[in-house]
């Protein structure tokens, strides 16, 4: 049975869903079979930063109407062996999402639900950003989850660059999941060239910690302040400044 995680943020642009793409493309190089289920049932951003717009032939959508069935819809990531995604284009049914889950779940390790489908999940992972605003959406975000019966949850730190955590200007990820008395799952850093699809080695690296600790196969995460430690970084510091 599928390890199933509702992947969600208090505000739009926090990064959940290439955070849930990020990390499906990490546990899928780890070997394991791993669904994403777009939950962008309007846009289905999840397609567009996956690159797979325009190559999909049903959505879940279709699957709704009868013109085919939930397994159709999902589609293979032509460059992973072990990453596929099901776009929720068109269909705001949440109920039929949950039981479509449940009912391809046996055929993945880890099924990754970007907004979607939370009833079917037995944990959820909150993304935020490093900023008040987004730290307190994410507060009440986890205690909504909790309402709903949600025990298992964790937190994610978004976006984080060390400069501005090396010099004080925003909470490092360790007191970001304190204060929120979560569990710290991972922390991403700043990457202008992810809406492209174009990981930083670093970024790939931090992914890679994310999904190692989801397996339990380490308990790190990325440490985003040591680019900016010595005296290399005392000179990056200097021109981050600057610019």
């Amino acid at each position: 049975m599928a390890t199933k995680i509702f992947i969600t943020s208090a505000k739009g642009g926090a990064g959940a869903t290439t955070f849930a793409i990020g990390l499906g493309d990490a546990l899928a190089r780890e070997g394991q079979r791993t669904l994403i289920v777009d939950g962008d049932s309007s846009c289905a951003d999840g397609l567009f930063l996956c690159g797979l717009q325009g190559m999909n032939v049903y959505t879940l959508a279709d699957a709704k109407s009868g013109a085919c069935r939930v397994k159709q819809a999902i589609l293979k990531h032509p460059k992973s062996e072990n990453l596929y995604i099901l776009p929720t284009l068109g269909c705001d049914d949440k109920a039929f999402c949950e039981e479509a889950v449940k009912t391809v779940e046996g055929l993945f390790d880890y099924v990754l639900c970007d907004s979607a489908a939370r009833g079917a999940c037995g944990e959820a992972i909150v993304v935020t950003e490093p900023y008040p605003s987004s730290v307190k959406g994410a507060d009440d975000k986890l205690a909504r989850l909790t309402d709903c019966g949600m025990s298992k949850k964790s937190v994610v730190v978004n976006k984080i660059n060390g400069g501005l955590v090396f010099d004080g200007e925003v909470m490092t990820p360790q007191e970001t999941a304190a204060i929120l008395r979560c569990d710290l799952m991972g922390v991403i850093p700043e990457d202008l060239g992810m809406p492209l699809g174009k990981l930083k080695p670093r970024t790939k690296k931090a992914y890679a910690m994310c999904a190692a600790k989801l397996m339990s196969k380490g308990d790190k995460v990325f440490a985003v302040m040591r680019p900016y430690m010595g005296l290399k970084g005392a000179i990056k510091r200097r021109l981050r400044r600057a610019l």
